[in-house]
């Protein structure tokens, strides 16, 4: 017996001898494909039993006389070798891997990383970036780190004004989240960013209020067999079913002149006997969602391309025209000015499935209240950084498999 090497002629060989061992149903019918692959030798099965003259006879006079049945049972033991062929040892990346997945060391890198925030494109995304950097590298991973020349957005000036009814002084929204007593991060929350859509459209927009659940094409359904006009309205919305981008565009096509999330208690509060951080895991009543209405991926001025150096850019006319930000301003505010905003509504009472858990009857309006929304935004080229760590493969080394977060 000998081994039988996995060249590109011995795989067919193999192939032929498997297909010939379907025909005889010597081994289960299944896809080609599915069978694994073979290492680079294989070792038959047989080698690994005790072989003595009187057992090498017997397994002779065994033999098959029929051809097809002889390359059956080839395909049989090379199959079993296949399975049989021990596994490689285990790597450096094994060991590296245990020894860092304690939860000592994950709560250091977890501290670093969130002592302070670190918005893109700011001095401290760039010391988050380094700190990655270092990181791979006290683990001996091959890193670098790869900047970029992007469009980014942030909040110049915001504002959020209800008015009940004609006759009652409006009222602002503060749209500030709350520090939590004894908050150990307390001392960074002047560098928190303020709360907002990044990409949003500047303007101000002004409109009596239409609750349309979230915000989802058939949601519209719903108010449009109500006999509920959203045309001219400011929608108010939950976060839970879509992303932000499409709740604030489908907003536009229903004919709004605003937007604004909220996250619902049912979604991310824990419910009726939910409690909020730091109580519970929970989203606090002031916490707020945020993050991008940009419908893709990436730079908004180099769809598909890297942004780099003096690469070719979209102008600002062009983005627009692509349809992939949103044409209406918006805003995000926490579970607790939503339910207020949800509290002077009149109109028709929600569905079932539209209501929250707290015992508050949610209606659609539009009005009696009207929301006053201003938001201004600064759009402006900014620095990136991609951290790139590389855990080389055995096999191919040179093909590379991108893990992202």
């Amino acid at each position: 017996l000998e081994r039988i090497s996995t060249t590109t002629t011995s795989r067919h060989t193999i192939k032929a001898a498997y297909l010939a061992a379907q025909r005889t149903c010597l081994i289960p019918i299944c896809p080609l494909e599915r069978v694994p692959r073979p290492c680079s030798s294989l070792l038959l099965p047989l080698l690994l039993l005790p072989i003595s003259s009187n057992t090498m006879a017997t397994t002779m006079s065994m033999a098959p006389k029929n051809s097809t049945t002889a390359a059956a049972l080839l395909a049989v033991l090379v199959l079993l070798g296949s399975f049989a062929a021990s596994l490689p040892p285990k790597s450096a990346y094994h060991a590296l891997f245990v020894s860092v997945s304690d939860n000592a060391t994950v709560a250091r890198h977890l501290h670093a990383l969130t002592r302070r925030p670190h918005v893109a494109g700011t001095p401290a995304n760039a010391e988050a970036a380094a700190y990655v950097a270092a990181a791979f590298s006290s683990y001996s991973l091959r890193s670098r780190v790869a900047s970029y020349e992007v469009l980014l957005s942030y909040p110049a000036r915001r504002s959020l004004i209800l008015a009940r009814s004609p006759g009652e002084t409006p009222a602002a929204f503060e749209l500030a989240q709350e520090v939590y007593p004894d908050d150990p991060s307390a001392g960074a929350a002047g560098e928190v960013i303020p709360t907002f859509h990044a990409y949003a459209r500047s303007g101000t927009a002004a409109g009596p209020v239409v609750y349309a659940n979230y915000g989802r094409v058939e949601d519209y359904a719903v108010l449009r067999g109500m006999g509920v006009e959203v045309k001219g309205a400011v929608v108010l919305a939950k976060y839970g079913k879509l992303f932000r981008g499409d709740i604030v565009t489908n907003a536009q096509e229903a004919g709004a002149v605003a937007a604004v999330l909220y996250t619902d208690r049912k979604d991310y509060g824990g419910g009726a006997e939910g409690k909020g951080f730091p109580e519970d895991r929970w989203m606090p009543p002031s916490g707020v969602q945020i993050g991008t209405v940009y419908r893709e991926v990436g730079d908004p001025t180099t769809p598909g391309w890297a942004s780099v150096g003096n690469c070719e850019r979209l102008s600002q006319e062009e983005v627009e025209a692509a349809g992939v930000l949103p044409r209406i301003p918006s805003l995000p505010v926490s579970a607790r000015d939503g339910e207020e905003i949800l509290r002077s509504l009149g109109g028709p009472v929600a569905a079932v499935d539209w209501q929250d858990v707290g015992g508050m009857v949610y209606r659609v309006g539009p009005g009696p209240s009207v929301l006053n929304l201003t938001y201004e935004g600064n759009q402006t080229m900014a620095t990136i950084q991609n951290v790139f760590g590389v855990i080389e493969g055995e096999e191919e080394p040179d093909r590379y498999h991108m893990i992202y977060e």
